[in-house]
């Protein structure tokens, strides 16, 4: 298992759970579908929870700061699809994740492509779904931990953790592992997704939310692994 740094992993165990929940399903409610079109800003509503199979859905969880997540990963038809792995700032999937395979990689060190990418030609969730759709902020992903509660679970047999927000909605993110080399590592176990945000330390690492059966919190790792990526919009 990879160990995560920083602070926030270090304050896992408070989260720390036993055997697995059902973390919710996919009914539709013929009453409330939609997700994409009418609604709100940049023609997105907003759901307690997916109304129907049609993703990605804006999921309100009433965090502070009104930021709303995707049900779903970039890539992924369900909220338990692994969906893609993208090197951090970018777009498309490889066979390979290494520093040869770097798109920003170059001459012996990455090119700076900004300290912040979320919303930016670099960010794979505004290519692919367009705007208002973007990668999560570090302070985004801060305000998840800190303000929602966290349950090792299984959505339709896949593990992953069932993030619950103050209003009581919940995400289900799944444990897709990440990509590096030519290898897919830690899928069911563990799971990591990209923040928009550099390491303000160095140009070598970026912020990821990342979490196993024990706990979860943010960390920097290195920008040329394949994680996930879980989108937000206002």
């Amino acid at each position: 298992m990879k160990t995560f740094r920083r602070v926030g992993i270090a304050l896992m165990s408070v989260f720390m759970v036993a055997g697995l929940a059902a973390c919710g399903d996919d009914d539709e409610n013929e009453n409330d579908k939609g997700g994409i079109g009418g609604g709100e800003t940049g023609g997105l509503k907003a759901y307690a929870k997916c109304p129907d199979g049609h993703h990605p859905h804006l999921i309100d969880l009433g965090l502070p700061s009104g930021t709303k997540w995707s049900c779903c990963n970039v890539g992924a038809s369900s909220p338990e699809g692994y969906g893609g792995y993208y090197a951090w700032g970018e777009t498309e999937e490889k066979a390979v994740y290494d520093l040869n395979t770097c798109l920003y990689y170059k001459e012996n060190r990455y090119v700076h492509i900004g300290d912040e990418i979320s919303g930016t030609q670099y960010d794979v969730a505004r290519v692919k779904w367009g705007a208002p759709w973007r990668m999560p902020t570090l302070s985004e992903m801060h305000e998840l931990w800190e303000n929602c509660s966290r349950l090792w679970a299984q959505q339709n047999g896949v593990n992953g953790i069932c993030v619950t927000g103050p209003n009581g909605n919940s995400v289900f993110l799944p444990a897709a592992g990440d990509r590096r080399n030519e290898s897919l590592s830690y899928d069911g176990s563990s799971g990591y997704y990209w923040s928009g945000t550099l390491d303000s330390g160095d140009e070598i690492h970026a912020y990821h939310l990342g979490f196993s059966s024990g706990g979860w919190g943010w960390s920097d790792y290195s920008r040329f692994n394949g994680h996930s990526v879980r989108p937000v919009a206002e």
